[in-house]
């Protein structure tokens, strides 16, 4: 198995601005409120200009929850494997549910603290939570977007069922985390999710909860 690829200088910077507008936002809005910020505020804050800002984020509350954008880019880069195809959509739920998986996994460590902050923003923060949901939204019509392609002999129905499973994965897990904090434990995001995956087809009975749905008629 080939070891993952060091990101560039240029991508390093990239990740780097990113997060210095995050942590600018973040500090801006639980010191003034989000409709007490502006994106200028914000840049200034970051070291960037507003021109800057809106090459990484299209606005001052996308700044503050950056994880539903890395769900975005791991969506947009995606590629169903032959042997999921295969296989059947219920090998393709379990793909794009390692897809997500890989994406809190990359959101653990020292960002944790920030995952905490931004739980506390969104509870005390309604024009932030209305980003969330919307976004999260997003994430289902571009998911259902990247798929359709890649599975043309797939009923529609499936995979939308397939798209809402998997963003639904992803805000239930995080969910239960920021519960889980709140009552004063600090779980791994990632066995939060492993955890929310079993519980799902626990519910549902069956590994392959798109079952019965995965073709479209050929007669």
């Amino acid at each position: 198995m080939h070891e993952p690829s060091r990101p560039g200088l240029r991508e390093r910077r990239r990740r780097d601005t990113q997060q210095d507008v995050h942590e600018a936002a973040l500090a801006l809005f639980e010191a003034q409120g989000v409709r007490g910020t502006t994106v200028q505020q914000i840049a200034e804050r970051a070291g960037i200009s507003s021109r800057t800002f809106f090459r990484y984020f299209s606005s001052k509350e996308q700044a503050a929850i950056p994880g539903q954008r890395r769900l975005l880019e791991a969506i947009e880069g995606h590629t169903v494997s032959e042997q999921a195809r295969a296989a059947g959509l219920g090998a393709v739920l379990r793909e794009v549910g390692s897809a997500v998986e890989a994406v809190i996994a990359g959101e653990g460590g020292p960002d944790l603290e920030d995952h905490r902050r931004v739980t506390r923003l969104l509870a005390s923060e309604p024009d932030l939570a209305l980003l969330a949901a919307a976004q999260e939204q997003e994430l289902v019509v571009r998911l259902r977007e990247r798929l359709t392609p890649q599975l043309p002999n797939a009923e529609r129905l499936a995979i939308r069922v397939l798209a809402e499973v998997a963003v639904v994965l992803w805000r239930s897990s995080w969910e239960e985390w920021a519960e889980t904090v709140r009552d004063g434990d600090a779980p791994d995001p990632l066995e939060v999710f492993r955890r929310s995956r079993e519980t799902l087809l626990a519910v549902v009975g069956s590994g392959d909860i798109t079952q019965g749905l995965n073709l479209r008629r050929t007669m």
